[in-house]
C-alpha cells in the first residue's frame, strides 16, 4: 500500500493565518485522506539538515523534527511543544510511529528525501488507524510550502497543492497578534511574495495541480467550496467536512483574537474594517495591489501619497533601522 500512496500527496500552503489551519482540519477525518496534524515545516527545518545525510542519520532527524509531536502531552510537556501548550498526543504512541516508519523505509528504501515525509504521515495513518483500504490521500499543511513547489512536483509528480489566500488587511491584522513587530510594510512584502508564487506555481503547473482558493469564499460558502476541493482531489464529499477536527479530534480553532469556534466562522471576514489603522491598510494595499486585484479583493485604483511614501521608502527606513537599532522589522 506503502508504494502507491506515498505518491499523492495533497500540500496545504499560504502565508500564516490565511486559514491552512482551517482547511487542514476541515479535511481531517475523511475516510479517504490521512491528515498530519501539526506542521511538519518538512521544507524549512528537516529538509537542509538532512541535506547529504544517511539514512539512519535522516531517520534520527525524522524523529527529532517531524514525529516528534506525538511526545507532546499535558502532564509532562516535552521543550518540544513550547508554544503549543494545549496539544496532546500522549494518546498516539511515538515509539510505534517510529518503529512502523522504520519498518516502512527497510521494506521501501527511499528514493529521495521526500519519502521520508510520505513514511513519517503514512506511518501516523497506520498507527492511528486512519489509514484503511479507502485511502487515496495524504495531506501536509505547511505555511510556506508554496515556495518548494518545484521540489513538491520533482519528487511527488502526482502531488496536488491547495493555496489559501486572505485579504492582506485581515490577514495582517491576525498576524500581527502573533508577531506585533511586523509592520504593515514588512508583512505586505511578506504577503505579496507568498502570493504571487502561488500565482507563479498556478500558471506553470496549471489548475489541475495547484488550486488557489480564497479564505472567504471557504468560510462564506463552505459547502460549495468544499465539494469543489474534493472534486479537486478526486474524492467524495462527505457532509462532516463542514466540522472542524484535529487527528480525529474536535478542533477548536486558532484565532489570534481568542475565539473558539465549533464550527466554521465568518466573524474574522472584514474585521480590519474597524480595528485597522486606515494608513495602515492603505499602505498595505498600495504594496500589494496587484495581487489583491487579480483575487478580486476590493483595492482603490490610486494611493495617498502618504501611503506611497511609506511603501516606497521601507527597505530604506528599515535598513537605517536596523543598523542604528538592531530591529529586523
Amino acid at each position: 500500500m506503502f508504494p502507491e500512496l506515498r505518491d499523492r500527496p495533497v500540500f496545504i500552503c499560504g502565508h500564516p493565518k490565511s486559514g491552512t489551519s482551517l482547511l487542514r482540519a476541515l479535511l481531517d477525518g475523511h475516510p479517504q485522506l490521512v491528515v498530519y496534524p501539526e506542521e511538519s515545516v518538512f521544507f524549512r527545518r528537516f529538509l537542509p539538515r538532512a541535506k547529504d545525510a544517511g539514512l539512519e542519520e535522516q531517520l534520527l532527524l525524522a524523529e527529532e523534527y517531524l514525529i516528534h509531536i506525538f511526545t507532546w502531552n499535558q502532564t509532562a510537556p516535552p521543550a518540544s511543544q513550547a508554544g503549543f501548550p494545549d496539544r496532546d498526543y500522549s494518546a498516539i504512541s511515538f515509539e510505534a510511529v517510529r518503529d512502523e516508519m522504520r519498518d516502512l523505509l527497510s521494506i521501501h528504501p527511499p528514493r529521495h528525501t521526500g519519502d521520508i515525509l510520505s513514511a513519517a504521515v503514512f506511518s501516523f495513518g497506520k498507527v492511528t488507524s486512519q489509514m484503511s483500504e479507502s485511502t487515496k490521500i495524504w495531506v501536509e499543511k505547511s505555511p510556506y510550502n508554496e515556495h518548494y513547489s518545484a521540489r513538491i512536483f520533482d519528487w511527488w509528480p502526482q502531488a496536488r497543492c491547495i493555496h489559501l489566500v486572505r485579504d492582506p488587511r485581515d490577514n495582517h491584522l491576525s498576524y500581527r497578534r502573533k508577531h506585533p513587530d511586523w509592520r504593515p510594510e514588512f508583512f505586505a512584502r511578506n504577503w505579496v511574495r507568498s502570493t504571487q508564487a502561488g500565482l507563479d506555481n498556478r500558471a506553470r503547473f496549471g489548475e489541475d495541480s495547484y488550486l488557489i482558493l480564497r479564505y472567504e469564499d471557504l468560510v462564506q460558502s463552505p459547502e460549495d467550496v468544499l465539494r469543489s476541493v474534493c472534486s479537486y482531489m478526486d474524492i467524495d464529499f462527505e457532509a462532516e467536512l463542514t466540522t472542524p477536527v484535529r487527528a480525529g479530534e474536535s478542533w477548536r480553532g486558532n484565532s489570534m483574537f481568542d475565539q473558539d469556534f465549533a464550527a466554521i466562522s465568518t466573524s474574522p471576514v472584514g474585521r480590519w474594517r474597524q480595528q485597522l489603522d486606515p494608513s495602515d491598510a492603505d499602505v498595505i494595499e498600495a504594496m500589494a495591489a496587484p495581487q489583491m486585484r487579480i483575487l478580486d479583493y476590493q483595492c482603490p485604483e490610486k494611493f495617498s501619497p502618504q501611503a506611497l511614501l511609506r511603501a516606497y521608502t521601507w527597505p530604506l527606513r528599515r535598513l537605517f533601522n536596523a543598523s542604528t537599532k538592531g530591529t529586523h522589522h
